[in-house]
C-alpha cells in the first residue's frame, strides 16, 4: 500500500548546488517523510481468522488474503424464501405437504396393540433423537429344546415350547430265547447291544455207525448197523428197590438198596463201612437211622437214647469236653430193666452198643462210666 506526501530530496554532486537541496532542506524533508511514515503505518501487525474465516500470508509478494470458509451463497429452493442476499438472511419455507411447513411439535411410536407385539423406546421425539423399535417378548425361555411341542400365533410368533417324549412310544425293546437260545444284553431301554447264543446243538457229526439226514435244520439221526426186536427192558429182585422198570421206549431204571437190609451170617472182606451220623445236640434225642452219634459240649449236657432194632449197632464219642454228657439209655442191657446211663467225661471217651434180645448191650467201650 503506497503512502502518499513523499518528500523527495535532491541530492547534487559534491559541492555542486545547482538543483540540490541544502542540508537544511534535505533534513526537514527527511522529518517530514518520517512524521508522513509513522502517521500512516498500521498499529496492526497480526492477523487471525475467526469463525468462517481463515487468513493467508505471503512474505515474498506481501500479499495477505482473507478468505470466507463459512456460507458463500445462499440460492432458495422449491418452497424456500430467503430474505436477502448478503447479511442477516432469513430462511422461510413456503410449501405444504411432504416439504412445507406445518405445525407437528413432536413425533412417537407405539406397538399395534397396546405394545403386545412391538416395543418402543425414545419416544416422543420434539426436536431430534432417534425411536427404537423392538419385538416384545412372549414369555418363552431361550434355549434348545429336544422333541419341542410348539404353540405359534397368527403372528408367526412362538407362544409357548416344551421339551417332549421322543417320537413314537417305543421306550424298550427285548428278545425273549426260545429252546436252545440265550439271549445277553436285552432289554435295550435306551442304546445297546443284544448277543444271541446258540446254547444247543451247534454242530452234528456222524460217528460210526450214524447217519444224518442233513448238516442243519431238521437233522434225522439214524443208526446204519442192523435194526433189533426188542422193545422192553425190566429189571427185578427180592432184595434190592427198583423203580422206572420197565422201560419201553426210553427212560431210566433206578436199583438202590432198601432203608432197612436184614443180613445174616455176612462175611466182609475188606472194610465195612456203616455209614451215616450226627452231631448230637443237649437234650436231643440220639437218631436211630444214623450209626454215629458225636458231640461236643460246651458246659453239662443230657441226651436220650430210644429202644432200638434186633441186631442195630450205634457208637457214641465225645469230641469236645467242657463239661459232662449224661445219656439215659431205654432198655439198657446192664440194668435187670429199666433204664440206665453213660457218662462222657473227658475228650476221646466212646462205646458202642448192639441191640440184642431187645436191650441195648456195650460191645465197646473208652472211659465211659455205665450206671
Amino acid at each position: 500500500m503506497a503512502i502518499s506526501g513523499l518528500q523527495v530530496i535532491n541530492v547534487g554532486l559534491q559541492n555542486e548546488s545547482a538543483n540540490s537541496d541544502s542540508l537544511y532542506t534535505a533534513f526537514n524533508k527527511t522529518k517530514t517523510n518520517f512524521a508522513t511514515l509513522f502517521g500512516n503505518a498500521s498499529p496492526y501487525n497480526t492477523y487471525t481468522g475467526n469463525l468462517g474465516i481463515s487468513i493467508d500470508s505471503n512474505s515474498t509478494t506481501g500479499v495477505v488474503d482473507v478468505l470466507n470458509t463459512g456460507v458463500l451463497s445462499l440460492t432458495a429452493g422449491n418452497g424456500i424464501v430467503l430474505s436477502g442476499s448478503n447479511g442477516n438472511v432469513t430462511i422461510e419455507s413456503t410449501g405444504g405437504g411432504g416439504g412445507g411447513a406445518g405445525t407437528v411439535t413432536s413425533v412417537s411410536v407405539v406397538g399395534a396393540a397396546s405394545n403386545a407385539r412391538i416395543t418402543t423406546s425414545g419416544g416422543p421425539v420434539i426436536s431430534s433423537g432417534t425411536i427404537t423399535l423392538d419385538l416384545a417378548t412372549t414369555g418363552v425361555t431361550s434355549g434348545s429344546y429336544t422333541y419341542p411341542t410348539v404353540t405359534v400365533d397368527t403372528y408367526g410368533r412362538i407362544t409357548s415350547i416344551a421339551n417332549a417324549a421322543s417320537v413314537g412310544t417305543v421306550t424298550s425293546v427285548g428278545l425273549s430265547p426260545g429252546f436252545g437260545i440265550q439271549v445277553t444284553g436285552s432289554p435295550v431301554t435306551t442304546s445297546g447291544t443284544m448277543t444271541i447264543t446258540n446254547t444247543g446243538v451247534t454242530r452234528l457229526s456222524a460217528g460210526t455207525g450214524i447217519s444224518l439226514s442233513g448238516s442243519n435244520g431238521n437233522v434225522t439221526v439214524s443208526t446204519t448197523v442192523g435194526a433189533g426186536t426188542v422193545t422192553s427192558v425190566g429189571v427185578s429182585s427180592s432184595s434190592l428197590t427198583v423203580s422206572g422198570s420197565p422201560v419201553v421206549a426210553a427212560g431210566t431204571i433206578t436199583v438202590d438198596l432198601p432203608s432197612t437190609v436184614t443180613m445174616s451170617n455176612v462175611i466182609v472182606t475188606g472194610q465195612f463201612l456203616a455209614n451215616g451220623s450226627e452231631d448230637l445236640a443237649s437234650g436231643a434225642a440220639a437218631n436211630l437211622l444214623v450209626t454215629a452219634s458225636y458231640f461236643s459240649t460246651g458246659a453239662g449236657e443230657t441226651a436220650t437214647l430210644a429202644a432200638g432194632t434186633a441186631g442195630q449197632i450205634k457208637t457214641f464219642m465225645m469230641v469236645a469236653d467242657s463239661g459232662d454228657m449224661v445219656i439215659t439209655v431205654t432198655n439198657a442191657g446192664w440194668k435187670s430193666s429199666g433204664t440206665g446211663t453213660m457218662t462222657f467225661g473227658d475228650i476221646g471217651d466212646g462205646c458202642t452198643l448192639q441191640y440184642i434180645n431187645s436191650k441195648w448191650f456195650c460191645i465197646g467201650n473208652n472211659g465211659v462210666v455205665f450206671a
